[in-house]
């Protein structure tokens, strides 16, 4: 059968809130009982509607390829969202409807040298799985992260990537803050100003971007048009 006709009843094991405006959903499978996908694939959430039929919703996967019993996911709240009202109204131990997995955006085999991921929002969630699902067998490669948000309290699941950081010697990851406080002193503006940082025109760089279109299309422009890298080392889904 098809991913788009299955549905998988997944429960509601945990919600964490890391900020006012990003919820994560730990999920685990019910019936069928294994779910498998590829790291960089995303699920579509069946939001009820009461008689009508269910609104569906893409969300990326946030976890490790190697777990078939569930997986997590990352939410952004949308004002009058329909997704966004009802998963901010979940308490936990609900069953939850999905199909999947969908998409073709995979983590890039044998791997370059230098692998960069340009993440805004909850892009991060896509990041983060190629990121577990990998680390294992490429635990070499010069991974690094820009994290692309508004404000310091915008930032979320540092320590997580602090973690990941210890684990894989060779990850950096920094956070990019748009509309950052007087006292910031990290990297302020846009993430598509920092690409020189990478010296991709010497080592030999894959591209994963996820999130906010408009950043997408920049740095799209300044690799392919610009500085002539082979599109076949960028790779992006764009949403807002």
């Amino acid at each position: 059968m098809s991913a788009a006709r299955t549905i998988y009843h997944m429960r509601v094991e945990k919600i964490i809130d890391h900020t006012p405006t990003v919820r994560e959903l730990v999920l685990k499978t019910e019936t069928p009982s294994e779910f498998t996908f590829k790291a960089g694939q995303f699920v579509m959430l069946h939001v009820p509607q009461g008689e009508a039929k269910p609104v569906l919703r893409a969300y990326s996967i946030a976890s490790t390829e190697k777990v078939k019993n569930g997986f997590r996911l990352l939410f952004k709240f949308v004002e009058n969202g329909v997704a966004s009202t009802f998963v901010w109204k979940l308490q936990g131990g609900e069953l939850l409807n999905f199909t999947g997995p969908f998409g073709k955006v995979f983590f890039q085999e044998p791997p370059t040298e230098q692998i960069v991921f340009l993440n805004t929002g909850t892009g991060l969630s896509q990041h983060i799985c190629y990121l577990y699902s990998k680390m294992e067998q490429y635990p070499n490669l010069q991974y690094r992260m820009l994290f692309g948000v508004r404000t310091e309290k915008d930032m979320y699941c540092k320590e997580e990537l602090d973690v990941l950081s210890k684990e894989l010697p060779n990850f950096k990851y920094e956070f990019v803050l748009s509309r950052p406080s007087d006292s910031w002193t990290g990297k302020k503006g846009y993430i598509q100003n920092f690409l020189p940082e990478f010296d991709y025109k010497n080592i030999p760089t894959t591209f994963y971007m996820c999130g906010n279109g408009g950043m997408i299309k920049e740095v799209k422009h300044q690799l392919i048009e610009i500085d002539g890298i082979d599109k076949t080392r960028i790779w992006a889904e764009a949403f807002d």
